[in-house]
């Protein structure tokens, strides 16, 4: 787990005085993301930059930019391949000899003898640059679910700049800091950024699952490989329950020993819910774990006492997080400070990342992805109602959406989600909109007007509907492909990446595995999808009765209660907002205020208030 960055120019571009501000700029902004080495290479017409978090092969012989036995290659790279001895083994059987024992340099090695052909055999989370110094070319590339972010910029001359992090790019400043209000009408309509934009025009984000190939200022970018989500799903109908929880137990097995692949010890975040409780259960004892309570009353929010409960039945050295309102706000200003992006999410992951890596370790587990994956959330349920529903209704929804708004009520925040659901045709990305939205498209509009930010591509894309998930899916499986495409992969992922390395945490995925999900989709989906995800219930059966009758919680924190409070505990500045407009839910709020610091702080637009 590192940070990286790279300047690529065609012939001429590039002066030495360039390469040189590009990186002094770079290197102490990836700082964080790398505190055991630092490493640059750079030449007439490329400069590569890395940051290393020593995790595998602790040694010299795993420091980046790494470059190949001929000279010819170089890899700057950030991520894991947890299958690098396998691929180790196959290059030896042809030949190749290595140095050190990490995975960098058999992926270095991968690359140069397979090249794009050879990165559906990886197994992990990356993104990396191989440098062709030779050719003056480039192939860039990130893993199949996007877990590893990689952000690129095409300057007018055709150069390529890239790095981990958008904050790192624009500390470069050279690339103009222009707001892309298009993104941040989807912003406001989802709580993220979707990818490939980001809220600063022509910076984009290397989709998943893509490469990015780069010969003399000519770019290309194409899917290297099917999407986890366009996997073909080709059931066995002659699985029943009870083998398809011998199968997933294997398959979740397999995944968990795949993580823990490490030459320094690995934790856990354990939240007291299913996900992160049936990873303890499956790990070898000696696992230390770590959650987060809070002091005073938060009603349902606190789940620490759970969490230390199934740590000790275990044997799992365990330490929790007491915080309250006044711990929060004191470490406000660097949370904010390290949102790559604005979200509404993340406090959570950047709060129990920060006590991890103040016990020492590097490393760490997360059950992130298991409620897509075995279908825990509302959404799974709430989200095909919403349908049928819209359907019985026909041609009179748009006019009762009307109706909804002219009601007293009208312009609570789910009346306007509702009214806006309503007028669109019946569809089940328009109904999970509406069940996973923050402002309706109308509150969008009067929000930029408000800001004086309002232009045609923006309201366009506060209308947008985005994309349907593939025929023939059953519900369920359709709302598993929308909870991936559109939550995990827009917010969860590129949160739980940044919010980690600001700590200097590696996290690791084991439920967010292409492998594991290629071998689970063989299960039919009623009982894959099962509801209050029996599948996972029946595959880990070490997990004791009283915790699996704990109501699904999570990592969840008080912000309601802390916004409401009269005090004003957060000390965050909310934007001017249009008259009516509902605040009452507390994400509205944290989500316009995260927005407003981050404008201010990284592009330089306040937007008042």
């Amino acid at each position: 787990m590192c940070g990286l960055a790279g300047l690529l120019a065609p012939p001429g571009v590039l002066t030495a005085a360039a390469a040189e501000r590009f990186r002094l700029a770079l290197d102490p902004a990836l700082a964080h993301r790398g505190p055991d080495g630092a490493g640059c290479w750079q030449s007439e017409q490329a400069v590569l930059v890395h940051r290393r978090l020593a995790i595998l092969d602790l040694s010299e012989a795993g420091q980046q930019p790494m470059r190949s036995r001929c000279g010819r290659w170089l890899l700057v790279f950030n991520g894991e391949i947890y299958n690098h001895r396998e691929l180790r083994a196959d290059l030896e059987a042809r030949g190749e000899r290595f140095r050190g024992s990490g995975d960098s340099e058999v992926l270095l090695a991968w690359l140069v003898r397979h090249g794009s052909a050879g990165l559906s055999r990886l197994r992990g989370m990356f993104a990396f640059c191989l440098y062709d110094s030779q050719g003056r070319s480039a192939l860039l590339a990130r893993d199949p679910h996007g877990i590893k972010p990689l952000y690129f910029w095409q300057g007018p001359h055709g150069e390529l700049a890239f790095a981990s992090e958008l904050r790192a790019l624009l500390a470069w400043g050279a690339i103009p800091r222009r707001l892309d209000t298009a993104s941040l009408a989807a912003f406001l309509a989802t709580g993220s950024v979707p990818e490939p934009t980001t809220l600063v025009q022509q910076v984009s984000r290397l989709r998943a699952g893509h490469l990015l190939e780069w010969q003399q200022g000519e770019l290309q970018e194409r899917p290297w490989g099917p999407l986890p989500e366009s996997q073909p799903l080709e059931p066995d109908p002659g699985l029943d329950a009870g083998a398809s929880a011998r199968l997933a137990r294997q398959a979740l097995e397999e995944s968990l020993q795949a993580h823990l692949v490490s030459d320094v010890p690995v934790g856990l975040f354990l939240s007291g819910g299913l996900d992160s409780g049936a990873l303890l259960a499956l790990a070898p004892p000696g696992l230390r774990t770590f959650t987060i309570g809070f002091r005073g009353d938060v009603g349902d929010h606190d789940e620490s006492a759970a969490a230390a409960a199934i740590a000790a039945h275990h044997g799992a050295e365990h330490t929790p997080l007491p915080l309250d309102v006044e711990q929060a706000r004191a470490w406000l200003p660097d949370f904010l400070d390290s949102l790559d992006q604005p979200s509404n999410d993340g406090f959570n992951t950047w709060c129990v990342s920060r006590l991890v890596t103040a016990h020492g370790l590097k490393v760490a587990l997360s059950g992130l992805g298991g409620d897509e994956l075995f279908g825990g959330y509302p959404s799974f349920a709430t989200v095909p109602r919403l349908l049928r529903w819209r359907r019985r209704c026909g041609p009179l929804g748009p006019w009762l959406g009307r109706r909804l708004v002219a009601l007293p009520r009208g312009q609570r925040a789910r009346s306007q989600r509702l009214a806006a659901w309503l007028q669109h045709q019946p569809s089940l990305n328009a109904a999970y909109r509406c069940f996973r939205g923050h402002f309706a498209p109308a509150e969008i509009a009067a929000l930029l007007q408000r800001w004086g930010l309002a232009d045609g591509q923006a309201l366009a894309a506060a209308q947008a509907d985005g994309l349907e998930p593939p025929a023939g899916l059953e519900p369920r499986e359709a709302v598993a492909w929308l909870e991936g495409r559109h939550y995990l992969r827009q917010q969860l992922l590129p949160d739980s990446d940044v919010l980690a390395m600001a700590a200097g945490l590696e996290l690791r995925l084991p439920l967010v595995d292409a492998h594991l999900q290629r071998r689970l989709a063989v299960i039919p989906a009623r009982w894959r999808l099962a509801g209050g995800k029996a599948l996972l219930r029946q595959a880990v059966p070490e997990l004791p009765e009283w915790y699996l009758r704990r109501p699904k919680q999570g990592f969840r924190f008080p912000f309601q209660q802390w916004l409401d409070d009269p005090d004003q505990p957060l000390e965050l500045r909310l934007p001017p907002t249009p008259a009516g407009l509902d605040l009452g839910p507390w994400y509205r709020r944290w989500s316009l205020m995260v927005l407003q610091h981050w404008l201010r702080r990284q592009i330089g637009i306040d937007l008042g208030g």
